[in-house]
């Protein structure tokens, strides 16, 4: 740790008084040698005081609901490599397709991103412990048995756990997200350890503010009011659009609700809210480029780079918030073990559009870069246009996108093939329409705390858990995002 704050070595046998000055020096040598010496001590000091992360964890327990998701894998991998000396982790799995929870985390762990653990530490992932129940159900389904456990030794709770269906019922996403995170609040405040509660929002949770900045928000409507209305029999579609109080779908209302929930039900929990963009791959752990989905921008760039999708409803100059999985991840770990006793929510933006913009048209000068630099397209060289109106989008379709994809596919059934690009496109479609309210605007996301923190970490623990989004250079992420998806998710 001394090496790391460039400490001399020997420096912690430093006399107690500062050297005698030969008088030759005059009286300004003497006190720039007393400043020295003054710094000397207090770095000293600082990093004797510091408690590192993985310190912070040691012996301890936590429980983390949705750890089967992209973000919550990528967390308990994390977790469990860079903290070695942690006790147990809990992971709330409800059981599926005929496989117990049991059986459903042997599955997760034999995914390749757990691999450095395996080869290094195989013993460790014995410490996962699957804790059958789900976030939609009662008390979360968890039986007394498992729940005495919990109570008695966890001192960390994390909860990614969400349903993030853009256009779920209204009802559902309101069951899943609001009252799944009450749920988990409410076991919480029977935890006889608990230290920190950690809440995983979005960052688009708050779509009417065109900056957002790291505090709780007001909600945009009442949590009561909205439960009473959608449990009327007659709801119908239009009025579940009204309650959406302007939100472009049930996802990020019901994400702005659970907030809110958080706030004013966690007590005396020390809670915090870490609200990431749009999370993509890995920059590097725990593999290189890692994916293993198609949601977020994964989809949309990939049809980019493909040369399925040809326009966007954008401006080249609005700012896409991408952020790395590995940097929520990090930043998570982080807020967990430095989490204070203060009596408000502390709030953490991860984010990029504030402090490392990337425009759309930067973004698709990389994407098609990167694409005719691995011949990835398939239909002709991927180009991509921005444009303000519908009319102009239809027509740009219809010539650039349908009709060659109907030619395409012509020319398979002429090879005796089955044909795939016209129902490419069906899919690029919904795709792009789903993304458009997010493609067209643009919104300014400080992470001014984020940032704090990072600098406050020791230069270990910033090697360690880099989070700090001004680390990014996008020239050469985006790249790697696309090796990612070559890789992970085309085999290749």
């Amino acid at each position: 740790m001394r090496d790391s704050l460039h400490i001399p070595k020997g420096t912690r046998s430093l006399p107690t008084k500062p050297p005698v000055v030969p008088s030759t020096h005059g009286v300004w040598a003497h006190v720039n040698t007393l400043r020295t010496h003054r710094s000397i001590m207090a770095a000293q000091k600082v990093e004797e005081n510091y408690k590192s992360i993985d310190q912070l964890y040691a012996g301890k327990s936590v429980f983390v609901t949705g750890g089967t998701g992209f973000l919550g894998k990528v967390f308990l991998e994390k977790l469990l490599y860079s903290c070695p000396n942690i006790d147990k982790i809990y992971v709330l799995m409800r059981e599926k397709n005929k496989w117990d929870s049991a059986e459903r985390i042997k599955q997760m762990l034999d995914f390749p991103m757990f691999q450095r653990l395996k080869r290094e530490r195989p013993q460790d992932l014995k410490k996962i412990i699957a804790i059958p129940g789900n976030v939609t159900l009662p008390n979360l389904g968890i039986s007394e048995e498992h729940k005495k456990v919990l109570i008695k030794k966890v001192s960390h709770v994390f909860h990614f756990a969400a349903n993030i269906k853009f256009n779920e019922p209204l009802r559902v996403a309101v069951n899943d997200n609001v009252e799944g995170t009450r749920r988990v609040l409410n076991l919480c405040h029977h935890m006889n350890n608990i230290e920190v509660f950690v809440y995983v929002s979005t960052a688009f949770s708050n779509t009417d503010q065109t900056v957002l900045e790291e505090f709780v928000y007001p909600p945009p409507a009442s949590v009561e009011e909205v439960k009473r209305l959608i449990e009327q029999d007659d709801l119908n579609e239009e009025q579940s659009k009204k309650l959406l109080c302007g939100r472009p779908n049930t996802y990020t209302f019901t994400k702005a609700l659970a907030e809110s929930v958080v706030n004013e039900e966690h007590g005396d929990i020390p809670t915090i809210i870490v609200r990431p963009s749009i999370v993509s791959a890995s920059v590097n752990e725990p593999l290189m480029g890692w994916v293993d989905n198609w949601f977020g921008a994964t989809a949309l760039m990939t049809t980019i780079a493909k040369g399925l999708n040809r326009i966007l409803i954008s401006k080249s100059s609005n700012v896409i918030d991408l952020i790395p999985v590995d940097y929520v991840s990090n930043l998570t770990v982080a807020a967990g073990a430095k989490s204070n006793k203060s009596k408000e929510v502390i709030v953490y933006n991860c984010c990029t559009s504030a402090a490392n913009p990337l425009t759309m048209g930067e973004l698709s000068t990389l994407i098609t870069e990167d694409s005719v630099k691995n011949n990835f397209s398939e239909i002709m060289k991927p180009s991509l246009m921005f444009t303000q109106f519908e009319w102009l989008l239809k027509i740009i379709t219809l010539f650039m996108q349908t009709i060659p994809a109907f030619v395409a596919d012509c020319w398979l059934r002429l090879a005796g093939k089955a044909p795939r690009f016209m129902k490419m496109q069906k899919r690029i479609s919904l795709v792009r329409d789903t993304l458009q309210y997010f493609t067209s605007r643009s919104w300014e996301m400080k992470c001014d705390r984020t940032r704090e923190l990072f600098a406050s970490l020791s230069v270990t623990d910033r090697l360690q858990f880099p989070f700090d989004p001004t680390l990014i250079t996008w020239s050469k992420y985006i790249p790697i995002y696309f090796m990612g998806i070559r890789k992970f998710m085309y085999k290749q």
